[in-house]
């Protein structure tokens, strides 16, 4: 289950970007995907790599909820990564063929855990992430090699 959530993500992005009202119904219908994956992470809590994805996907979701249900993103790191004019996009617009809505900085609420990272690769690649994403990637990361390692590095949560 946990695999399909990302998928489902995406298609909610892509495909409601054509509808009309679409914006509104990501706002409500993201935060709710993201939702769908914490059974699945406190099912595998015993696993570190688990502990940190959950970690990265509640400051998404905080974040997020906080602002409306879409992750805002101020016009600096949108201009920084280049694929949208800041001047073309109306402040509280979604920004079409994403998950971001665009707010002023000062009005954006827990503006630390919102896509104010930029990465700093070359275009096209060039990404705004939050800090919750760095936790999901971590996660990720370390969960692979858990998963992999042939001694076990999972935490036994039955006994306290």
């Amino acid at each position: 289950m946990g695999g399909a959530v990302f998928p489902v993500q995406v298609a909610l992005v892509h495909g409601l970007d054509t509808q009309a009202g679409g914006s509104e119904l990501l706002q409500v219908l993201l935060p709710l995907a993201h939702l769908l994956l914490v059974p699945f992470l406190l099912r595998n809590f015993s696993f570190w790599g688990i502990r940190l994805i959950l970690m990265g996907l509640l400051l998404n979701l905080a974040v997020m909820v906080a602002n409306g249900g879409l992750m805002p993103v101020d016009g600096a790191a949108v201009e920084a990564v280049g694929r949208r004019d800041p001047a073309a996009l109306a402040p509280s617009e979604h920004i079409p063929g994403s998950k971001n809505v665009l707010m002023l900085g000062d009005e954006i609420r827990l503006r630390p855990l919102s896509d104010v990272l930029v990465l700093p690769v070359p275009r096209p690649f060039t990404r705004a992430i939050s800090l919750g994403d760095l936790f999901v990637l971590a996660g990720v990361a370390i969960t692979c090699a858990e998963v992999l390692s042939p001694k076990q590095s999972r935490i036994d949560t039955t006994n306290p």
